[in-house]
């Protein structure tokens, strides 16, 4: 009997010293940030460095460059702070414009897509003068590269408006759990990083973080001449409602994305629920809309064809005669994927060798 508790008091120590060498290990891989904050009229620092956390208020632009390779000016943030999002979507007469979906934290394959298609160059700056760029949502969750992907997209935004281009990144149904503390797919490595900093995950995103206050901006649904843009659809539920896309960013910024407003009405609950445009899943799965319907939510938003990501295809995917595009490529898996190209009304899928199949 004294043999046995002996071999057990030894088996518990030595699941002790497992548990406690495996937490160390796991501390001292993580690597992850910037995470920064609004102080005030300032701001201030966080990241991890070897499983440390470090910190720094106001940094310059020399230090984030020569730190984090961000290519931004820290007066940007604060700037960007005081906007009050437009909340009317509708652009005209773009002749070039490429669409990316739900490349969940996939870092390297984003850029190289983005680079084999002239959209950034060679030190992911950049490169596509007056186009558009559409990033149609979940750039969060999964992938363990999400803040590389989030700065890059903010970059690119600022560099775009200067050469008269734009970039659009829309809310994904995955910025949204996170927004909301729904944490089921965020990459551990996060986690980890949180805990590390001394704060929950949910905190990496919440509105007095510059990534957190910007998340928190971005439209739902947009049209881009006779292209109606949302992450998942637009559902036959949803045109009963007579919602137009201003109303719906409009209710996502003031009513749903903003910490004060956890209780949602019937309203708030439809558009964050499997029918409204971050969730619905209608046009893969049966039963599918009629044509008439499909016709309706076209007409509704006076567009040509209807661009969504959220369900993930093989490949660039025209439905319903070229009616819906589905562009979720499969991106998240980290393997390969596509970019939609449109240049002057024509649509190509865009592989990662730089090469294009006419859609």
């Amino acid at each position: 009997m004294k043999l046995s508790l002996k071999i057990s008091f030894i088996v518990l120590i030595l699941l002790s010293i497992s548990k406690e060498a495996s937490a160390q290990s796991e501390s001292t891989a993580v690597s992850e940030g910037p995470y920064i904050f609004f102080k005030g009229d300032q701001i201030a620092v966080k990241w991890v460095e070897d499983g440390q956390m470090k910190e720094t208020d106001n940094p310059s632009a020399d230090f984030l460059q020569s730190e984090f390779q961000l290519g931004l000016n820290p007066k940007v943030f604060l700037q960007n702070k005081k906007i009050v999002p437009e909340f009317y979507q509708e652009y005209e007469g773009v002749s070039n414009l490429v669409v990316i979906s739900d490349v969940h934290g996939q870092y390297g394959l984003t850029v190289e897509l983005l680079k084999a298609h002239g959209v950034i160059d060679e030190d992911n700056n950049w490169n596509y003068g007056k186009g558009h760029l559409v990033v149609n949502g979940d750039i969060l969750g999964r992938g363990d590269s999400v803040t590389e992907v989030l700065w890059l997209v903010y970059k690119l935004e600022q560099q775009a408006k200067i050469k008269g281009g734009h970039v659009h990144f829309l809310l994904g149904n995955h910025e949204l759990m996170v927004i909301e503390n729904d944490l089921r797919f965020l990459n551990e490595k996060y986690v980890s990083a949180a805990r590390i900093m001394g704060i929950r995950p949910a905190s990496l995103y919440a509105e007095d973080a510059v990534l957190g206050n910007w998340l928190r901006k971005r439209p739902i649904i947009i049209t881009i001449d006779d292209l109606l843009i949302t992450h998942a659809g637009i559902s036959p539920a949803f045109i009963g409602r007579n919602l137009t896309a201003k109303k719906v960013n409009t209710l996502f910024y003031k009513k749903i994305l903003k910490a004060s407003n956890r209780r949602k009405n019937e309203l708030q609950n439809f558009l964050t629920g499997e029918e409204g445009p971050i969730w619905y899943r209608g046009y893969f799965i049966q039963p599918t809309p009629t044509e008439q319907q499909l016709d309706d939510m076209l007409d509704f938003f006076d567009s040509k064809k209807i661009i969504v990501g959220h369900t993930s295809l093989g490949f660039i995917t025209g439905l319903f005669g070229g009616r819906v595009i589905g562009v979720d490529s499969n991106i998240k898996d980290g393997n390969t994927g596509e970019i939609l190209i449109v240049e002057n009304g024509e649509a190509f899928r865009g592989r990662t060798n730089g090469s294009r199949l006419k859609l």
